[in-house]
Order: structure tokens, then C-alpha cells, then sequence
């Protein structure tokens, strides 16, 4: 990837030279948020490029109080000129905004320290990687899931990027904070051929800070074929009220939709199912939920947060008890609650409440002595439209997977949903594997769940 992005000090010094001009508009309080990022993307389709992507982004975010009311406004001229015209809008928009005593920002006490391990976040061989070593990697992840399985006649692309990137906070109470880091993806689709002309779909891949963490283009080729190549041969199933043994992917994305349910934005405004829950149980003793913004290497991680607060291990439900909720800085003053680190924000928006590495802690059991367990039930691997409710917390999917029978996988399934009520769900989750690996920012390990309605018209 040609160029670099920004470095961190000069991110601040863009920060501090548009505090100074939101004050000299007449702000009371500011805050400055800037990005700088590269990133490359190559996709191949078929043997061929499809697609080479460089793009950058330079950007500052400013946000000012005047009176107790907001103005935001952001662009990516930070000359002089261009920072003098972003403070006199923002101050002018906040003067026809409405007065709210909590609006903010965190003073340096509030905010914190980050005395945590090095969370290694920044990766100088991601941004070497060269384009031609990028482009070589796409198409091998395509060529090998091609040839794991005659079946698998064709894909739907793969695709190898890199990025890297660096953010600044900073403001009128005197925080300022700023960090950097890097992103290597490598993803494939393979398609396999079923009866009647149809095709199975297999997806895999992951996201890493460092590029030696990313696994070898051949293990994740191998594992996408056969993916594809299992579900061949799909059929229904006659609706049941069985055991559900949710895939590590699956009960991520769970997991992750849930998640909007425990911000403090959600609770304040009674549109949160845990609303009134804090401190119950709401779980199985064998489910906890925990959010971590200063994992090592996490993809989520970081040492402070959007808006410069130091970041932690927040644990929101702790063996089946909702433990904590989430909260920036604004909703934690509504709430006259402590500050979790939970402030997300980019140059174009202001703060709003969002996770870093959300999992749920790996648990003893292996995933095959889970399937085993169960007699008869759906093993649940891939999902399609429906969804989720995050007020009332109602689940509902489209799913694909396989039939369980005497603890084995007997036959692969599609033309179902699944459906339950998450704090059913939580309730009776009755085993948790041990197989907790991260992908992405979001990860679970295998989960079975004692009863779920898997409605289908076999």
C-alpha cells in the first residue's frame, strides 16, 4: 500500500488548532476528533481482478457547546481558512440548537489514564505488504477453494486487504489523546452445485491487526469449500420445539445484535428488554458477556475510547446476572453513572455508545461432546433475512445448518427459521464450548441452546 497515513501527533496538532478557533467563535466547550486512514482492497472473481481499491481519508470532527446546546460539523479542509470556517458553522448551529445540562465533554479526571498492557494494535508489515503479494494471495485463496472439492465449481470472489489508520481526540477540558493501528482481512466465497440447478454457498475468512496472525490462505480456502460443499443436498424440516446447538459464527452475530440492548442510550429510553434488569439474572450461571477495549491485538481495541476515555474489561453479564450497561459520556451524565469507555466516534459524527471486543468467555465443554449431548435438534450454521428486534429482543432467522440425530449431524438443512426471545434464550443456554476464537471484533464459542421453535415445511 503506497503512502502512510497521518501520524498521531500531527492528528492532535490539527485537534488543538481547531479548539483554539471554536473558542475564538465563542464556544464554551469543544471537542475535536480526527482521522487519517489508507487502505488497499484487491477482490478477484473467476481468476481475474475485479477489483483494486486504494482510498485515504483525512478528516476532523468538531463538535462545540454553547449555553448547554450542540454544533457539530466536520470536514477535511484543516487549513486555516477551512478549520476558521468549520468553527463559526458549528458555534452557529449551536445556537439554534436546544439547551441540555448534560451535553459534554470529559475532564481529564472523568477520563482517565489508559495503564494497561501494550496493546499492540500497529503492524509496519501490514502497510509494506506490497500490492502484488495482495493480488497473489486473492487469487490463491480463490484457486485452492476451487480445487478442494470437484463440487466446487466457482466462487463468489475473494478479497485480501490492508489498512492502517490513526485517531485523535482532544478537548477544551484538556484531553488529548491519540493512537494508531493496522487491519489485514483475507476472505472467500465458494460455491458448490446442488440438484436442481441450485448452489451452496460457503463464507470464511477473518480480520487481524498483524499480518503473521492471519491464517494461512490455504486453511481458509480449505475451510470455505468445505463449508459449501456440506450443506449440499439441504432439505427441511417439519416444525419442532428442539434443542439448538448455535455455531461460534452464529451466536457472534447474536451476541453482537443483543448488544444494543445493554447501552445505557437504549435503557434510559425504556426501548432495552433488560430495562429494570441490572443486577438479576437474566442468564444461564453458564453465559457471561464481556466487552473488552484493551484486548491485545483485538481488532476492537483501543486505549481510549472516542471520546478520550480510558478503555477497560467491562463484564455486562456476569455468570447469568446483567452485571453493567454501556455509556459515553452524555448518557452516563443522564444516568449519574460512572464512565465505562464506551464513547464511539468518527470524524464525521458525534459520540454515540458502541462495543470494542465483545465475547462470550470460552466455557469447558469441547464442541463435540456438546453435539453429542443432543438426541435430536438443529445444529444452526448459517442465517438469512428476518431478524432481530432490539426493543423487545425477539429473535427470528432464516437458517441453514444440519439435523441432529443421536448426537450426530445427520443431514444438512435449509428452508427453516429459528426463533426464540433472547431472554429465553439466555436462560436456557445449557452448555458453552470451549472453542472461542476470534475473527473479527465479535466472538463466541459454540453455544446449545435446550429449546428453540425451528419452523420449516418438511
Amino acid at each position: 500500500m503506497s503512502g502512510r497515513h497521518a501520524t498521531p501527533e500531527a492528528l492532535l496538532s490539527h485537534a488543538a488548532a481547531a479548539l483554539e478557533r471554536a473558542k475564538a467563535a465563542g464556544a464554551h466547550v469543544a471537542d475535536a476528533c480526527v482521522e487519517s486512514s489508507r487502505a488497499f482492497t484487491v477482490q478477484v472473481h473467476g481468476g481475474r481482478i475485479e477489483t483494486l481499491k486504494q482510498s485515504g481519508t483525512l478528516g476532523l470532527g468538531l463538535r462545540v457547546i454553547v449555553d448547554g446546546a450542540v454544533g457539530f460539523c466536520s470536514g477535511t479542509d484543516l487549513s486555516p481558512a477551512g478549520l476558521d470556517d468549520l468553527a463559526k458553522r458549528a458555534v452557529a448551529l449551536a445556537r439554534f440548537s436546544t439547551s441540555d445540562e448534560d451535553n459534554g465533554s470529559p475532564t481529564p479526571a472523568e477520563a482517565g489514564t489508559y495503564a494497561g498492557a501494550d496493546l499492540q494494535l500497529f503492524d509496519p508489515a501490514a502497510l509494506e505488504l506490497p500490492v502484488e503479494r495482495k493480488i497473489d494471495l486473492a487469487l490463491e485463496l480463490e484457486r485452492i477453494a476451487l480445487g478442494a472439492d470437484p463440487r466446487v465449481t466457482r466462487t463468489d470472489g475473494a478479497l485480501v486487504s490492508s489498512s492502517g489508520g490513526a485517531f485523535a481526540i482532544a478537548n477544551s477540558h484538556g484531553v488529548a489523546r491519540a493512537w494508531e493501528g493496522t487491519s489485514v482481512s483475507a476472505w472467500v466465497v465458494a460455491l458448490a452445485d446442488d440438484s436442481g440447478g441450485r448452489q451452496q454457498t460457503g463464507v470464511y475468512g477473518m480480520t487481524k491487526r498483524h499480518l503473521a496472525d492471519v491464517a494461512s490462505m490455504e486453511s481458509i480456502a480449505r475451510e470455505a469449500a468445505r463449508r459449501a460443499v456440506s450443506r449440499v443436498g439441504a432439505r427441511s424440516v417439519p416444525p419442532a420445539r428442539v434443542p439448538v446447538v448455535m455455531s461460534p459464527d452464529i451466536a457472534a452475530s447474536w451476541i453482537g445484535e443483543m448488544y444494543e440492548a445493554f447501552t445505557g442510550e437504549a435503557v434510559i429510553k425504556k426501548s432495552s428488554w433488560l430495562t429494570e434488569k441490572l443486577g438479576t439474572a437474566i442468564a444461564s450461571p453458564l453465559f457471561s458477556l464481556v466487552d473488552d477495549g484493551a484486548m491485545v491485538r483485538g481488532l476492537g481495541s483501543s486505549p481510549y475510547d472516542g471520546e478520550g476515555v480510558a478503555t477497560r474489561r467491562n463484564r455486562l453479564v456476569d455468570r447469568g446476572t446483567c452485571a453493567s450497561f454501556a455509556y459515553d459520556h452524555y448518557h452516563a451524565r443522564r444516568a449519574k453513572t460512572a464512565l465505562t469507555g464506551n464513547g464511539i466516534r468518527g470524524f464525521g459524527s458525534t459520540p454515540g455508545i458502541g462495543y470494542h471486543n465483545l465475547y462470550v468467555p470460552a466455557g469447558e465443554t469441547p464442541p463435540e461432546a456438546i453435539l453429542k449431548s443432543v438426541d435430536r435438534g438443529f445444529y444452526f450454521d448459517d442465517q438469512g433475512s428476518f431478524g432481530f428486534n432490539p426493543v423487545t429482543g425477539d429473535y427470528s432467522y432464516q437458517a441453514q445448518g444440519f439435523w441432529i440425530e443421536k448426537g450426530e449431524l445427520a443431514y444438512p438443512v435449509d428452508g427453516v427459521t429459528v426463533a426464540g426471545q433472547s431472554l429465553e434464550m439466555l436462560k436456557h443456554v445449557a452448555a458453552v464450548g470451549n472453542d472461542l476464537e476470534f475473527r473479527t471484533s465479535t466472538a463466541c464459542p459454540t453455544l446449545l441452546i435446550s429449546e428453540m421453535t425451528v419452523s420449516g415445511n418438511g
